[in-house]
């Protein structure tokens, strides 16, 4: 019995002629092993020799960074020997580093730079030099192209680009091209996440000339950079870096995946530092990229003023023993005073001030529903000072004067706020940067602000020309009578461092 079944058994696994045996099922596939670990901590301090050249190879391989030629072309305008007016017209040539990372649905590539590659300043001044260029020049024509080097003058070879959107508090700069352009390969990281120590790599065109990869360590994770226009936080590194370099994409490796992410764009170096530069933190940038619009940042200086804005400042001359505040525009001081319960008067003092508080001009407001609405000029005159309607004045004496009184409230509500943050800066490192920024905003402003006075400081002259009627009283300084009821006045209406 035992052989026959163990007969049958052989049979039953024997195939019959003419016939297939049954495939096996293929054996299951194991899931992919999560990558270990490289490190503790979000980011890598020091990678294996191995996975540093593996990550080094790729970096130069297929290349999603390119060089951006800046071409700027400004007109200065000047009086020749002969006393003729002239025009003459330089051209500047900068260079930087972009990185696309976007292609959108009409098949364009977007690029990621700095402000300062993407845009050369409209106008040349102190704050806004332009090398080779004098100062009080007026940009006419601006070209941006991807070029191979700096040397590269082979012009069908050039890829044209254009502006799509510049933010100069974060020095941040889109591009865009209709080329298909290799784009960035890694994910974007956290640079909120970054610590002293942590590795990091750049990949740019160092004064132009080449492609190079540069590589360092964070030495400051967290640094307000408040110079000029910007306003942003930065992370500081010890890479080499050099002009050219502005723009770089600058990655860190995640201890989790191993792979590359970007935490930063580089755009500054401390002055006379050999490895002490500045990195835009990626947290900041995202907003930008995911939008393609600048994001709200301080009180913009053509924000208007709203009528609560004038409540509080009423409020504020209310509460004050002497009716009245000052506070600086233009390297001046100015004294904001409540003449009587109707009236506002804001004094330009001479630049004696405070030795004397004697007043250049005034402009007032008299209020009827409510303060908002400049009503007349005080100038000095071979009488004195003089009063003038504001309807009587000339239409661009007009406008600029009204320019002045919009600029007035605007730095005097951005002091009021700066102020108030000032006072609370002690509390937390938070509220100590919140003051810082308010600062820097007031500090933007300053140019601005100076060519605005200046403008109206000649145009007095014109004022002083007409038939002009007695100034009111109230504006030289004296005490002032305190107003019999207290009435709102709604209206309806750190080191330096260099770009590179």
């Amino acid at each position: 019995m035992l052989a026959a079944a163990l007969a049958l058994a052989a049979l039953a696994s024997t195939p019959m002629p003419g016939r297939k045996a049954a495939p096996k099922p293929p054996p299951a596939k194991a899931a992919p092993a999560a990558p270990p670990p490289v490190c503790d901590g979000d980011y890598a301090d020091a990678l294996p020799a191995d996975l540093t050249a593996r990550i080094l190879q790729r970096m130069t391989g297929d290349s999603f960074v390119y060089l951006i030629r800046n071409t700027a072309t400004y007109e200065h305008v000047y009086y020749g020997r002969d006393s003729k007016l002239r025009r003459g017209y330089i051209r500047s040539v900068i260079h930087g580093t972009a990185f696309a990372y976007k292609v959108t649905k009409d098949g364009e590539t977007l690029l990621v730079t700095n402000q300062h590659v993407a845009e050369q300043p409209e106008v040349t001044d102190d704050d806004h030099t332009v090398e080779g260029v004098p100062s009080g020049s007026r940009k006419v024509r601006e070209v941006l192209k991807i070029v191979h080097s700096d040397g590269d003058d082979y012009e069908p070879g050039h890829i044209p680009v254009t502006k799509l959107l510049a933010d100069a508090q974060d020095d941040i700069g889109l591009l865009k091209t209709k080329a298909q352009l290799t784009v960035l390969p890694y994910r974007l990281g956290r640079s909120s996440a970054l610590r002293a120590g942590n590795a990091v790599t750049a990949r740019g065109f160092p004064l132009g000339e080449f492609a190079a990869v540069n590589t360092g360590k964070v030495i400051n994770p967290h640094q307000i950079d408040a110079e000029g226009a910007w306003n942003h936080v930065d992370f500081v590194v010890d890479a080499l870096l050099n002009s050219g370099n502005s723009g770089s994409p600058v990655f860190a490796v995640s201890c989790r995946t191993g792979e590359p992410e970007l935490v930063g764009v580089y755009h500054a170096g401390y002055k006379d530092a050999a490895a002490l530069n500045v990195v835009v933190g990626i947290d900041q940038l995202k907003e930008v990229l995911d939008t393609l619009k600048v994001p709200k940042h301080d009180r913009s200086p053509n924000d208007e003023i709203t009528a609560l804005d004038r409540d509080r400042v009423v409020k504020a001359l209310f509460n004050d023993s002497a009716h009245a505040l000052v506070f600086p525009f233009a390297g001046r001081a100015v004294r904001l005073a409540l003449v009587d319960p109707q009236t506002l008067r804001f004094s330009l003092l001479d630049s004696d001030f405070p030795l004397t508080s004697t007043e250049t001009m005034a402009l007032t407001d008299k209020s009827t529903t409510g303060f908002g609405t400049l009503d007349a000029v005080v100038v000095g005159g071979a009488s004195g000072m003089t009063e003038q309607e504001v309807g009587a004045l000339e239409a661009d004496v007009r406008e600029h004067f009204q320019r002045l009184y919009d600029s007035l409230w605007r730095q005097l509500v951005a002091v009021l706020d700066y102020r108030a943050l000032a006072t609370r800066s002690s509390a937390s490192a938070e509220a100590f940067r919140d003051a810082q920024a308010a600062r820097a905003a007031l500090a933007r402003r300053s140019t601005d602000n100076k060519d605005l006075w200046e403008t109206c400081l000649y145009d007095s002259d014109r004022i002083a020309a007409m038939p002009l009627r007695a100034a009111a009283a109230g504006g030289d300084g004296t005490a002032l009578a305190a107003p019999k009821a207290e009435k709102s006045g709604g209206a309806s209406t750190d080191a330096g461092t260099s770009a590179q």
